[in-house]
């Protein structure tokens, strides 16, 4: 190959992460009143102002938000305030412009808790971490349905939910941490993995953004290749790569996320459907993939 290939800067993922999205947006243009990217924090205390519980809400393009953590404090569990929680965390994303929210649950985690209040499974993630299961849930927050009402209802009275900070973000992540360690601590840090490719005068001219997760599987965020290099197979290459590297460091499993109009690469390059996300954005199709190695 007359390319070099070359470890990824903090610079050359942010320029793949702009390309990326330039082209995507190219794609499919953001609707009108499509939200901004940005973080939604909220907090439940009590009247004294203790932290109870807390959720943290990434909102993302076309109208789609993530709920990344709900944490209650243990002993304010199975008293409503979850659900309080989650309320919340709908009717923000909702006026802001969002129609999908979404999350991702384990098998030691809380499922039947999400399914209740209307969300379903869209993915299904078996052994990762190894000898468990995790789902991806999905819920139409601009659609009318029946409101769930818990059995124990008291956390209403008991508790007030208010714009967190970025120290509960601290708070609900070491809960998070906590919780998960019981059932599958990390077995190491997360690795980064990402390369490109440079001409004889060191430009990039390709790049894979990729890290190994703690369980070992090994996350691809995204692979951009310049116009004029296209078609050449060094997007392929890159992949490849990554493959090799990540099996090196004991990764199990690739995972990544795409939208129809660049799934037929990844389907090309090994990469099966773990599950779809439809009309998103509005008209197309996204994929979450995953390639076992």
């Amino acid at each position: 190959m007359q390319y070099e290939i070359r470890p990824l800067t903090e610079a050359d993922e942010a320029y793949i992460e702009k390309k990326i999205g330039e082209y995507a947006y190219m794609m499919a243009p953001p609707e009108p009143g499509t939200p901004e990217e940005e973080q939604i924090i909220f907090r439940a205390e009590d009247e004294n102002g203790t932290f109870a519980g807390g959720c943290v809400v990434n909102v993302h393009e076309w109208g789609r938000a993530v709920l990344a953590m709900l944490w209650v404090e243990e002993p304010h569990r199975r008293t409503g305030l979850g659900s309080m929680l989650l309320k919340a965390a709908e009717r923000a994303v909702l006026d802001l412009g969002c129609h999908y929210l979404c999350l991702g649950t384990m098998d030691f985690m809380a499922r039947g808790f999400y399914e209740k209040h209307g969300y379903t499974v869209f993915t299904v993630n078996r052994d990762h971490p190894t000898g468990h299961e995790g789902w991806s849930l999905s819920r139409r927050v601009d659609r009318e349905m029946p409101e769930h009402i818990p059995t124990d209802n008291s956390a209403a009275a008991r508790f007030t939910i208010r714009p967190g900070s970025q120290e509960d973000v601290k708070i609900i992540e070491a809960g998070f941490e906590r919780y998960n360690s019981q059932f599958v601590p990390d077995g190491h840090d997360d690795l980064p993995i990402g390369k490109k490719l440079v001409d004889q005068n060191g430009n990039m001219i390709a790049g894979v953004i990729a890290e190994v997760d703690g369980w070992d599987g090994c996350d691809i965020e995204g692979i951009w290749v310049e116009e004029p290099y296209r078609k050449q197979g060094l997007g392929t290459y890159l992949f490849n790569e990554i493959e090799r590297e990540a099996k090196e460091n004991g990764a199990h499993v690739l995972f990544t996320y795409c939208c129809d109009w660049v799934f037929g690469f990844f389907e090309k390059n090994g990469c099966t459907v773990r599950g779809t996300l439809a009309d998103y954005p509005k008209g197309h199709t996204a994929y979450e993939l995953e390639k076992r190695i």
